[in-house]
């Protein structure tokens, strides 16, 4: 009979495995590493010494590091094969999720555990990432599993056990204090309690924790950096919603219905009740760490939306909880607890269905960046990274010949002035990545400074990532053309200059603008240089604010006189022609600013025109003051 039931446990605990490897494998290694996998990759092929310094200038601890490093050496570090690492833990929690189900509501509870982990949308999505987040909530379900054989057992053994996972999260993310401070409270509480049926193991819970805060006591300084570290974007404006849907649904979910809350709560409040009955430490421990990590954004307005992936920790707890109230004998509760269910299950399929197939939740395309930077970088080019950490995920896709320049982090005016001197000398165009910026440069005066002492020649989104053109050449503080033509009532154009006469395909032209404000503009205006050709077709164009966005018209001041650099790429497959140049300006809703130009009124001017493509005696072009 014992055998039987087992095999009615185990069997669909299997299919569910099974499922839960199929999601998570599923697609594994389609999308390129992004921004912090990129870094975690470089990381862990570096020898031990050197993983170990990285992390301590990084803001983690280097244990998931160093396991991904073994990981990489037999795996190999493919995309695939390095996120096949966090797709194993994740697999390996909803096996130890089962466990702590049958705990707390018994053998009906093993199977919806499993099910809830395996299905999660948010486990899914931190299972396909090559960083510690799966192996974070592994080890927050081994802790509390050991947590509650240490206080039933009292065995040595365990408490063995449980300090080798404590040390491991420990190094593994600062998140896990979470899953210590719940077990550790749901410990206090049960000693308070002196339950008679056995004695709390006092002396080897704090032998297990004693140990795990002596092993972790050389990399206590570097926990300092938390209290430093001030992120740009902390907004507690929905953080409530935004906590509660990752914990329910994940973060691909377009729109969660509002009314999920409530199922779910009544599930996780009905699960409780009925864990308390079966195993209150475990019970009591699994609810302080779903309530903790929520709790503590809301209270100290720490929230910032990269933080729900913290939320791992707390998941494996949830997910026991809510499985514990399905674990019921009555035929109207059973039913009532698989409609509440069903409520989690729809929305948390159409948050899955979005994780696969939505673009817009999609990783950055570093890959693509690479490749199309390698397509289109030439002799004298350079790369600039204005990120921390975007060395390591382009370096990994790109291997082209093109010099590649990490920006420094939280320069000064005179820091970034230096290193802009030393990055345009000798270059014609700039490959510039931006994510990140206002944490990496929060000043914006490596951005500005290229916006005053280069020629941009737009930007377009990968992702996350703003990838910007940028042409280099003399920085002309007088027109060569002069040009007297007025825009609306308050801006004048006093005239412009070119360097240069003669560009080939794919080279940026580089146009310097001359403008004087007669009054102080009221509205803001982009700027659009158009490239056309004898029939008057659109070319080749450039829309920006002046300034690179930096001094936007709105902000000029009456009789104040500026001067715009901006570029014009030109296609790398040019018909020769006769082009000309014209600009104007637009307000947001596309209404183009009338100019009056030569007794003419238009909405742009014509500054200058051009024999496209031409070449030098020796083939190349020629640029004036070159």
């Amino acid at each position: 009979m014992a055998a039987r039931q087992r095999r009615r446990t185990f069997a669909p605990l299997i299919l569910i495995l099974w499922g839960a490897m199929v999601l998570r494998f599923y697609h594994l290694g389609l999308q390129s590493f992004w921004n912090d996998e990129g870094n975690a990759a470089r990381l862990a092929e570096r020898s031990l010494a050197l993983i170990v310094k990285g992390a301590a200038m990084d803001i983690h601890p280097p244990g998931y590091y160093l396991l991904l490093h073994f990981w990489q050496l037999g795996a190999g570090r493919t995309e695939f094969a390095l996120r096949a690492f966090s797709a194993l833990c994740s697999l390996l929690t909803v096996a130890v999720v089962a466990a702590l189900g049958r705990s707390v509501g018994g053998r009906r509870a093993v199977a919806t555990a499993a099910i809830l982990m395996a299905w999660h949308p948010l486990a899914v999505y931190y299972a396909q990432e090559a960083r510690m987040y799966a192996l974070l909530g592994l080890l927050a379900a081994l802790t509390l599993w050991a947590g509650e054989r240490l206080r039933s057992r009292g065995d040595r053994s365990t408490a063995v056990m449980l300090a080798a996972l404590l040390t491991a999260g420990l190094y593994t993310h600062y998140a896990y204090l979470f899953a210590i401070a719940a077990l550790n409270g749901a410990a206090i509480i049960e000693a308070l309690r002196r339950s008679t049926r056995r004695p709390f193991p006092r002396r080897l819970w704090l032998a297990a924790n004693g140990f795990a805060a002596l092993a972790f006591l050389p990399w206590l300084p570097h926990l300092r950096k938390l209290t430093t570290w001030k992120p740009p974007d902390l907004a507690q404006t929905g953080a409530f919603t935004h906590l509660w849907t990752a914990l329910l649904v994940g973060t691909t979910h377009p729109a969660p219905p509002a009314w999920l809350l409530w199922p779910a709560l009544a599930l996780l409040l009905w699960g409780t009740v009925r864990g308390m009955g079966r195993r209150p430490f475990l019970t009591t421990a699994a609810l302080l760490l779903v309530l903790l990590p929520p709790l503590l954004f809301l209270a100290t307005g720490s929230y910032r939306p990269a933080y729900l992936k913290f939320l791992l920790v707390s998941l494996p707890a949830l997910t026991v909880l809510i499985a514990a109230a399905t674990a019921v004998r009555t035929r109207w509760a059973s039913w009532l607890a698989c409609l509440l269910l069903v409520a989690l299950f729809i929305p948390q399929e159409t948050a899955l269905d979005h994780l696969y197939h939505d673009p817009a939740y999609r990783r950055t395309d570093y890959r693509g960046i690479a490749a199309l930077i390698a397509a289109e970088g030439r002799p004298g080019d350079a790369v600039v990274l204005d990120a921390p950490n975007q060395w390591e995920v382009f370096t990994y896709y790109y291997r082209g010949p093109l010099e590649v320049f990490p920006a420094p982090y939280h320069p000064d005016p005179a820091e970034a002035q230096a290193w802009l001197a030393t990055l345009l000398d000798g270059h014609e165009r700039l490959f510039v990545l931006y994510w990140g910026e206002r944490e990496a440069d929060p000043q914006g005066y490596i951005e500005r400074g290229l916006a005053e002492r280069s020629y941009k020649a737009g930007e377009s989104w990968i992702g996350e990532v703003r990838l910007a053109r940028y042409g280099v050449a003399p920085l002309p503080e007088e027109p060569t053309r002069p040009l007297e033509a007025t825009f609306g009532s308050a801006i004048r154009l006093e005239g412009t200059a070119i360097g240069g006469e003669c560009f080939r395909g794919g080279e940026i032209i580089p146009i310097s603008l001359f403008w004087r404000a007669t009054a102080k503009p009221a509205t803001r205006y982009k700027l659009f240089v158009h490239l056309l050709d004898a029939a008057g077709n659109l070319v080749a164009q450039y829309d920006g604010e002046p300034v690179g966005g930096f001094r936007p018209t709105d902000g000029w001041e009456p009789e104040e006189r500026l001067i715009d650099r901006c570029g014009l790429l030109l296609p790398a497959s040019l018909p020769p022609g006769r082009y000309r140049l014209r600009l104007g300006l637009y307000d947001a809703a596309g209404t183009r600013l009338p100019v009056r130009s030569g007794g003419e009124v238009d909405d742009g001017v014509l500054f200058a025109t051009l024999e496209l493509p031409c070449h030098d005696a020796q083939g190349v072009s020629s640029r004036a003051g070159q």
